[in-house]
């Protein structure tokens, strides 16, 4: 039996999470279990990658060269596709690189050509006016996107929504649920302490709108004036921050006083900011944005003990089940959020307990040993047929 496996990226290790927080964990997996994986990439976003291959845990990573623009680079990818004559190509995200390649591979189809896979861990056309496509180049990208849906002799998704919204675009592909995962901690890796009264936000500025979380914070500084709140992370668009600085502004001099904005944060700089934390917050309004994402932020921050007060919404309520937070209805209003924040950071037992179940849930229920079992098991059910599905019409 053919054990080789391709999974093709978008994009490269940058600060893009996709590669190196999920495909990259999996991969390992599967190589203990005895499959050959390789992930190829063109690192358009880290470009220094460009040429470079290693090996590690049984994971081949490529790196294509670059230079000569998309259609060098495609065929680059596919040249080291038929080099590696897989069983099965994953393809990570059905647009851009990976995107064409399923494209092309689709179309050359036949007895001896690999399975075709789809891994979708987003609803990548709810992204289109958040980065202010173009018209044209949006209506490409959605178009790209189920297509490849339609295209895939089966899907893994990270989050029940997509799970859902996949299986109207293409009832009769096999659907595999597999979200994000964690490896267990290390001894070096970050850890909460009990003590802290501040609050951190990770954002990217699309969570919950500016005016949303200006009246959250209002309504939290009123009840605790001396908590500060601390905002991690790079928006999606410059200015995107701006709006958030305006309307914090707008609801009052002493409420934003009492803001952080910290922008991308490097991991030496969280482990010296966790002391002074008592609870991290993950808003989320129920748009088709917050539903389908699968958040690897949420994962870790719950993995290191942070206590999390979070909105049910898509699979944040399946990684605070069971008590690993402290979970707020889908579209609460900022004051009830408010509310229920500041009653998790005036009780230090209900932290201690939100703490150790969350490490607990995580380390039981999203390890990728698991997770990678699971997709093995996929794999392995797929390949029982000997002849990849019928080509179907474009």
């Amino acid at each position: 039996m053919n054990r080789r496996i391709c999974f093709v990226a978008p994009f490269g290790l940058g600060q893009k999470t996709t590669i190196w927080a999920r495909t990259l964990p999996l991969a390992r997996v599967l190589a203990a279990y005895g499959w050959q994986p390789t992930i190829l990439i063109p690192p358009w976003d880290t470009p220094a990658d460009a040429g470079r291959s290693w090996r590690e845990s049984g994971v081949q990573v490529i790196n294509v060269q670059i230079v000569g623009g998309i259609a060098f680079t495609l065929f680059r990818l596919l040249h080291e596709i038929s080099g590696l004559t897989p069983a099965i190509v994953h393809v990570v995200k059905p647009r851009a690189y990976a995107g064409l390649v399923q494209w092309w591979l689709w179309q050359r189809r036949g007895r001896s050509t690999p399975r075709l896979l789809l891994d979708a861990d987003d609803w990548e056309q709810a992204w289109a006016p958040v980065n202010r496509y173009p018209r044209l180049l949006a209506r490409f990208l959605a178009w790209q996107e189920e297509w490849g849906i339609r295209h895939a002799d089966g899907v893994t998704a990270a989050s029940r929504w997509l799970v859902e919204q996949i299986g109207r675009v293409n009832p009769t592909a096999p659907i595999l649920h597999l979200p994000n995962g964690i490896d267990p901690p290390a001894p070096d890796s970050l850890r909460w302490s009990p003590g802290g009264s501040d609050v951190l936000f990770f954002s990217r500025f699309v969570e919950v709108s500016p005016t949303w979380l200006a009246t959250f914070w209002r309504t939290l500084h009123v009840q605790r004036p001396r908590t500060r709140l601390w905002v991690a992370g790079a928006p999606i668009r410059p200015d995107l921050a701006a709006a958030f600085r305006r309307e914090m502004l707008a609801a009052g001099t002493e409420a934003a006083a009492n803001v952080v904005w910290l922008g991308y944060t490097e991991r030496a700089r969280l482990a010296a900011l966790y002391p002074q934390i008592g609870c991290a917050i993950f808003p989320a309004e129920p748009s088709v944005l917050q539903q389908a994402k699968c958040s690897v932020r949420l994962a870790t921050t719950l993995l290191s003990g942070v206590p999390v007060v979070a909105s049910a919404v898509g699979e944040q309520a399946a990684y605070g089940a069971e008590g690993a937070a402290q979970l707020v209805p889908a579209g609460a209003r900022p004051e009830e959020f408010a509310a229920t924040v500041a009653a998790v950071l005036a009780a230090p037992a209900a932290q201690t307990t939100l703490s150790a179940t969350a490490r607990r849930h995580l380390l039981e229920q999203y390890n990728w040993p698991t997770l990678g079992g699971r997709l093995h098991a996929f794999y392995t059910e797929l390949c029982k047929n000997t002849t990849p599905v019928d080509n179907k019409p474009l």
